[in-house]
């Protein structure tokens, strides 16, 4: 197959698949158009970019609530019960779970370092094999190298 070339996907930005707030469409403006300047953004990536931009500003509102929450409480988000036991906040248990729901969504779409360097990375042109080269051992460096588990 001697000529054949890799052709690279086209960077688009795409329509929100649903409707966005105004907070949620100034983020949504500023990720798709930083990612379609690097030609990281494609048409499929809508569904997810939606989740990432409605998340963050749902982690941004709850962090600010928490904040608020804090210096109401005198500097702490521990508040007691009415049976007088105390606890954190249930805005804290809403800020962490965002938290962790944006990054594990980040990655996805290239929004952290190690994932927009490996997006990068993986957009070069593959490299021809030799013939002495062992398949096994090609496919588990193929494998490392995107970050992947060998078995």
């Amino acid at each position: 197959m001697s000529g054949a070339s890799v052709q690279a996907i086209p960077s688009e930005i795409p329509t929100p698949p649903s409707k966005l707030s105004a907070k949620e469409k100034k983020v949504w403006t500023h990720v798709t158009t930083a990612l379609h300047e690097c030609g990281l953004v494609h048409l499929t990536d809508a569904m997810a970019l939606t989740v990432i931009c409605r998340t963050f500003v749902r982690w941004v509102e709850a962090e600010e609530a928490l904040d608020q929450l804090t210096h109401e409480n005198g500097g702490t988000y521990i508040v007691a019960t009415p049976n007088g036991y105390e606890q954190p906040h249930q805005l804290f248990f809403v800020v962490r779970s965002l938290k962790k729901e944006l990054l594990q969504w980040l990655p996805e779409a290239a929004l952290t370092i190690p994932s927009f360097a490996k997006a990068i990375e993986t957009r070069q042109a593959p490299v021809q094999g030799t013939l002495f080269e062992d398949p096994v051992e090609a496919h588990r460096r193929r494998k490392t190298a995107l970050g992947i588990r060998a078995v």
